[in-house]
């Protein structure tokens, strides 16, 4: 039975990951900040610990867990990922030192792998394939701080001898996901026939059940595969204006879509076209939920909620 410790654990991501992990027989640690307003969605488990701490009280944190020694250390948590926050540089210098506590946390602890979560936005704007190698150009102050963890993080882990797993994270979506993304304000509006204003979406997408990210992290912490750096995402990636199409037909919805009516942002025109292959032949791993599944699941549950 392996000891994890995560943070951000109240977040999107870091829900489904602490219930999976719980279900592969983890013993779990969560690291909470105090204020959480999501820490009543964490399982009531006999195997899940909760430390409400801030990441840069080491101490703190080592004598609540007595200072025993953890195996794998998730480091999830990351404020500020949506526009405007997304360009606020002290927020996202603040989200880079977090990230440089985690990992000296996890050498304080003892932790063999540190698996950190990075983004698409580090490779910036992009055309083609993009592998682990292609060249990272982030355009946003997000992108840069998560870039620049990346490569410290790693330098410190090497230093430490801890195993360094980075997983440069694309576009995820599931139930219960932030109610301003594309995917989840467009089924609302289906949900009630409302029209949609939309950008052109001409632009190529790639779409991840966050059941299967969820998993894909938890497999990466079984396994002792090569250090480094890992895109996750589908790698099925399509213009975003038939992922749009096909919700409709999924919804059955009349909604009208307005492909055009709003303009792009600050950062424009950007399509991602991710490689997954290094993480399906190191683990191995495949995603699970077909699209339609997915967006079928959120779809009835939103009804549910909306008691439709």
């Amino acid at each position: 039975m392996k000891d994890v410790m995560v943070t951000g654990a109240t977040s999107f991501i870091g829900l489904y990951l602490v219930k999976e992990l719980l279900s592969s027989g983890c013993k779990v640690t969560a690291v909470v900040r105090k204020n959480s307003n999501n820490l009543s969605k964490l399982p009531t488990h006999d195997n899940l610990s909760i430390v409400l701490a801030d990441l840069w009280d080491r101490d703190y944190i080592k004598n609540m867990v007595n200072n025993k020694t953890f195996d794998v250390f998730y480091h999830l948590a990351w404020g500020g990922i949506r526009a405007p926050e997304r360009d606020n540089i002290v927020l996202q210098d603040s989200n880079y030192q977090n990230t440089i506590s985690a990992v000296q946390l996890a050498i304080a602890l003892g932790c063999k792998t540190f698996i950190g979560t990075g983004s698409q936005a580090e490779y910036g704007r992009c055309n083609g394939g993009i592998s682990e190698e292609y060249p990272t150009r982030p355009v946003t102050e997000y992108g840069k701080a998560k870039l620049r963890a990346c490569q410290d993080v790693m330098k410190l882990a090497m230093l430490a001898d801890i195993h360094f797993i980075w997983t440069r994270i694309f576009s995820l979506y599931g139930d219960n996901d932030y109610s301003g993304t594309l995917i989840m304000s467009s089924l609302k509006k289906m949900l009630f026939d409302e029209p949609i204003l939309l950008t052109e979406c001409v632009q190529n997408w790639d779409f991840l059940h966050v059941k299967d990210a969820a998993s894909a992290l938890r497999m990466l912490g079984d396994k002792k595969c090569a250090s480094g750096i890992y895109n996750l995402a589908s790698g099925l990636s399509r213009p975003l204006q038939e992922f749009v199409l096909q919700m409709r037909i999924i919804t059955n919805s009349s909604s009208d879509l307005n492909f055009g009516a709003l303009p792009y942002g600050r950062e424009g025109i950007i399509s991602f076209e991710p490689v997954v292959d290094k993480l399906k032949t190191t683990i191995p791993w495949q995603p699970l939920i077909q699209w339609d599944d997915g967006i079928q699941e959120i779809f009835k549950n939103m009804k549910q909620r909306e008691k439709i």
